[in-house]
């Protein structure tokens, strides 16, 4: 293809962006069509250019528009040209037929410099010696052709196919674009609205994150209407309870309202029930699913006939146009009480279009006030988290120490031998077990107490206020009463019972966060004591309360004796379907009390600051398996050591991988270290330069359990991190609650933006699968794809399968 000159590369150029600009406002395929072909001929001095495009069928393509340049002699000789719309001239072409079928059939274009040397050249009318035709492509797809012919042999250059073909690709897009939009069917006529609709449709887009609370949404959201039409009394309303009634999120009027809330938002109207028989104005618009422009005289029309009934004054004019479907279904609605603004048609179309984006912004603020929920409630429970639980304790230790009449009590309560009823059943099961947990603990409860859960099978509450040891006592009591029946779960009789340590202010307690650490103190000596029954912290002999140190000491041994093994759970890449990566989890298999889950010890080693020790044991035991299993592991299979936040930010654990990268390059950039939301929050600098450090290393680094604890969109982008492990809490659940698909792509693509894959936890069946690999995350793992493996066992899961087996098919016949 020949280099096009200086000025014929910005001629075309400004031939093509001109054409973008002149198309935006254009609404329908014809006019784009018809503009397209106008414009070759006025702009590119070409005697015609006719637009095909393709048939239902897709085997032929028809005339669509055209201009013809045409040059008259008047008597005196001069000469005058016009160009001449032919659109009218029809013509069908099948595929391969001439030059523009050729074009359609090998969607390229063709330069045909004499036409009497192209064997199937179409002779239509008048006979021409030079054609050039391109395709019009909208990602790979064919929508038509552009034709054009000349008298002259050898007409069309490079210039003129370059400019074409741009031109084409210009018309594709915004054809497409014309065909994707579910909304506006009419033009919006007055042209002077356009830069201002730009600015406010940016805005309404911007609302979700300009503004904190839902008030300050819809007030803003006013505002925003306020600036492109009359809106001096606005609401929204939103359908509710299945349909059957009508809320008021926002509303201001002039006539009807005495109060407007201005610290939060407009007072809010009553609800509305639905009548079908008996509707209002705004229940009648929502039924019909189209906006209405009504004035005075046709509301009255239809108050007489009883279509319809008015709440209030009834206004001059009357526009509301819905939004939404199904459940998510609403109104927006502006009235004007004078006749010195009477709405327009033009109105009815702008608030129509303005609309849709009205809708999009209250699904995305619902989102964000779900995020934001989520932040500080479990998404399982709807239980307050552990970092608000740590707020409220600290801000009722300070109120104890101001007011000593009062008291405060923390019970960490932990449910006995809930790992098993995970591995029994499935997490599917043991949510539902939690769910009713809840429920039972709620009981004896007073509204002013907080049940939090702190994460897994742990919950913690706090009572507050003038609570005496009787009424703590009587309060736990009635809890482990509540949890000794026999939970049904989907038709499974499951047992439980629970360990609960206690701990209450006194005059040498040092500060709330101490609580809450002796509180789960008191409850591990609870299950040591046999599990079912409620300890005292401050009834523990010192002993007792030294049971740490012997922990303590049992892991250095445990080290020495090399007593922590590793489990390996598989993840795959949801592009391919294969198994590119294991988590490495740690279990210990203590000589005395058996294998040990993590959460029985590595508080107690982060309490003690061994976990570091832990976190190098088990990097050291990733990259030895990684040359022992050399010879099998999948090229570029990486494998995922969890680290603490305290081993992250230590010398000692980036030292080491240093000196491994530099022993061993290509090994250690096979491994992945994962580290918590914490450990972002906790040391910012340290782990900045740290991983900082990995990247230059070229070693991953994974964000795990995303989503239950700072949940913080915000500073994702401060870190250089490789991938964001969503916790299974937005997996569970995921077909049947819409907002768990939305939080959860709006995740997904937040993590896209920043160039961080997304790996998906907690994937328990294959409808989770298939939608998480829609979302477009990356990786997943969980129980549907593998449950966590010894070595042995993990090696036969990677071993190749018959052709008519798949991994996943393996691991369900297991």
């Amino acid at each position: 293809m020949s280099e096009l000159s200086k000025s014929q590369t910005i001629k075309s150029l400004t031939i093509a962006n001109q054409f973008a600009t002149d198309i935006f406002l254009l609404n329908t395929p014809n006019e784009i069509w018809q503009y397209l072909a106008k414009n070759i001929v006025e702009k590119l001095g070409f005697d015609d250019a006719v637009i095909y495009t393709l048939d239902s069928g897709e085997k032929t393509l028809s005339r669509r528009s055209g201009y013809q340049k045409k040059t008259a002699i008047n008597k005196d000789n001069s000469s005058q040209t016009h160009i001449r719309d032919t659109s009218s001239n029809s013509m069908v072409i099948p595929f391969n037929q001439g030059v523009i079928g050729k074009v359609a059939a090998t969607k390229k274009p063709l330069l045909v410099k004499d036409t009497r040397k192209f064997a199937s050249y179409i002779v239509d009318g008048e006979t021409k010696l030079s054609e050039l035709a391109v395709p019009i492509l909208f990602k790979g797809q064919l929508l038509g052709v552009i034709d054009t012919e000349h008298v002259r042999v050898n007409f069309y250059n490079e210039y003129h196919l370059r400019t074409l073909t741009k031109l084409a690709s210009i018309a594709a897009m915004k054809i497409s674009q014309i065909i994707e939009v579910d909304g506006l069917e009419e033009i919006i006529e007055n042209l002077e609205y356009s830069n201002k609709i730009q600015d406010t449709l940016f805005e309404i887009a911007e609302l979700t994150f300009t503004t904190k609370t839902i008030g300050e949404f819809y007030r803003s959201l006013h505002q925003c209407i306020g600036r492109l039409t009359f809106a001096k009394n606005f609401f929204v309303a939103l359908l509710k309870d299945d349909g059957k009634t009508i809320e008021f999120p926002y509303a201001v009027d002039e006539f009807d309202q005495d109060i407007v809330d201005e610290f939060d938002q407009g007072k809010i109207f009553e609800k509305v029930a639905i009548d079908p028989e008996h509707l209002s104005i705004t229940g009648y618009t929502l039924s019909k699913d189209k906006p209405f422009l009504l004035y005075e005289k046709d509301i009255q029309k239809m108050l007489d006939k009883k279509e319809l009934y008015i709440l209030g004054s009834i206004p001059k004019a009357w526009l509301g146009v819905p939004f939404g479907s199904g459940d998510r279904k609403g109104i927006v609605v502006v009235q004007s009480y004078s006749t010195d603004f009477l709405f327009q048609e033009k109105d009815k179309q702008l608030l129509s279009f303005v609309a849709k984006h009205i809708n999009n912004a209250i699904e995305r603020m619902d989102a964000k006030q779900k995020l934001q929920f989520l932040a500080l409630h479990d998404p399982l429970t709807g239980l307050p988290n552990r970092s608000l639980f740590k707020d409220r304790i600290q801000h009722a230790f300070l109120h104890c120490r101001s007011h000593r009449h009062d008291n405060i009590a923390i019970l960490f309560i932990d449910v006995d031998r809930f790992k098993q009823v995970n591995d029994t059943y499935g997490h599917h099961v043991g949510d539902k077990l939690l769910i009713a947990i809840v429920e039972a603990i709620k009981t004896p409860l007073r509204n002013t107490d907080t049940l939090a859960r702190l994460g897994g099978d742990e919950f913690a509450i706090l009572l507050d206020g003038k609570i005496d040891h009787k009424a703590i006592c009587r309060v736990t009591e009635s809890i482990i009463d509540a949890m000794s029946g026999a939970f049904n779960i989907d038709g499974l009789t499951i047992s439980s019972s629970a360990s609960i340590g206690i701990a209450t202010y006194n005059d040498t307690s040092e500060s709330a966060e101490q609580l809450l650490i002796d509180a789960d103190h008191a409850m591990y000596q609870a299950k040591l004591k046999g599990r079912n029954q409620y300890v005292f912290f401050e009834a523990l002999e010192e002993q007792s309360k030294s049971t740490n140190v012997k922990v303590e000491y049992d892991f250095d041994n445990a080290v020495k004796q090399q007593e922590f093994i590793a489990n390996y759970q598989p993840l795959v890449d949801f592009s391919s379907d294969d198994v590119v990566a294991a988590e490495v989890l740690v279990r210990w298999q203590h000589p005395k009390l058996g294998l040990l889950n993590p959460d029985l010890f590595i508080p107690i080693l982060e309490k003690s600051g061994q976990i570091v020790q832990l976190d190098l044991y088990m990097l050291k035991m990733a990259i030895s398996n990684l040359k022992l299993w050399a010879d099998w592991l999948p090229e570029k299979f990486k494998l995922n050591v969890n680290v603490s936040t305290s081993g992250f930010s230590s010398q000692e654990f980036i030292s080491y991988l240093q000196e491994q990268h530099r022993q061993l390059p290509k090994l250690t950039e096979r491994l992945c270290v994962e580290i918590t939301e914490e450990s972002l929050i906790l040391n910012i600098d340290a782990v900045k330069k740290h991983l900082d450090i990995l990247k230059n290393l070229n070693i991953s680094v994974a964000l795990d359990d995303f989503g239950t604890g700072y949940s913080s969109l915000s500073y994702l982008h401060q870190f250089s991190l490789d991938y964001l492990k969503i916790d299974k809490s937005f997996v569970d659940d995921l077909n049947e609650v819409s907002n768990k698909v939305l939080i959860l792509d709006a995740v997904v693509n937040l993590a896209k933006a920043l160039k961080i894959k997304t790996t998906a936890e907690g994937i328990e069946t294959a409808e989770q699968y298939q939608k998480l690999k829609e979302i477009g995350c990356n990786l997943g793992q969980g129980y549907y794809i593998a449950k966590p493996m010894l070595a042995d066992d993990f090696k036969r899961f990677l071993e190749p399968l018959p052709d008519y087996m798949t991994a996943k098919q393996l691991n369900t016949v297991e």
